[in-house]
């Protein structure tokens, strides 16, 4: 795919996918969501891609979705369309069945699609220049990409419903504070200490991490502990039998770094 609003750069061991129509702020259309989805799969399929970045171009994140475009749509008598985000393969769906490790770096307003995309991201950080708005009830739309079940894990019901009734913009203290974002950065920072928090990553096990994100995604809502216990056994019991844990042993009684498969 000729990837013309999505930039992808190699850092290391570290992907940097940056959402690029600035001139726009990155507003979201479903030809910026193909590419990207292009570029989540071809870092999946790379050995030598231990994570992913997703970054801004300019002074935006992403502006939330291209109402332009709906505009035209709703003027052409069609009503506006369903986005390419909705349906059973939907971003939601797509972005858990990816096994890398993913990092959201928002170094500016993140607005509708342009922060609900990315509440399943592993880790979240973001700018003092980050803005965060869930806007749907401007739109007199709903929260949608499965954040009216996302948002109030991460942050609680009583936040989230604050959020998406008033549509009010959230600043970044109040987001750190929250447990939205885990650290706000100065603008020069951020883009280093996302690819810092990669490479971190990247010291691991590739198939650890794997099994780590599957625990958590699958565990982080089941009120029965003995189910997520049975999970976490069964998890456990597999990574024992494979290399990677007879090496990790082994580097730890021999006071080195272990190196495991890629």
């Amino acid at each position: 795919m000729n990837q013309q609003n999505v930039l992808v750069q190699r850092h290391g061991s570290v992907t940097v996918l940056t959402l690029h129509r600035p001139e726009r702020l990155n507003a979201w259309n479903n030809e910026l969501m193909f590419e990207l989805r292009d570029a989540v799969e071809r870092c999946n399929s790379d050995p030598a891609v231990s994570a992913i970045v997703f970054t801004g171009a300019g002074r935006a994140y992403c502006s939330g979705a291209d109402i332009g475009g709906w505009a035209e749509q709703i003027a052409s008598g069609r009503g506006a369309q369903a986005s390419a985000t909705a349906g059973e393969d939907n971003w939601l769906a797509f972005l858990r069945r990816m096994p890398k490790p993913t990092i959201a770096a928002v170094n500016g307003v993140a607005i509708g699609v342009g922060v609900t995309h990315i509440l399943p991201m592993d880790i979240r950080i973001a700018s003092e220049n980050a803005r965060f708005g869930f806007a749907f009830v401007k739109m007199a739309l709903v929260p949608e990409l499965g954040s009216s079940y996302l948002l109030p894990q991460i942050v609680g019901l009583g936040r989230a419903q604050d959020w998406c009734l008033t549509a009010r913009m959230v600043e970044p203290p109040e987001a750190l504070l929250s447990g939205l974002v885990s650290e706000v950065l100065s603008p020069e920072r951020l883009l280093d200490r996302a690819i810092e928090l990669g490479e971190m990553i990247a010291q691991h096990a590739p198939a650890a991490i794997t099994r780590v994100k599957r625990v958590l995604a699958m565990n982080a809502t089941d009120s029965d502990i003995q189910s997520v216990m049975l999970r976490e056994n069964a998890q456990n019991a597999a990574a024992r039998q494979e290399p990677d844990h007879a090496e990790a042993v082994r580097a730890f009684v021999e006071k080195r770094k272990p190196n495991f498969r890629r």
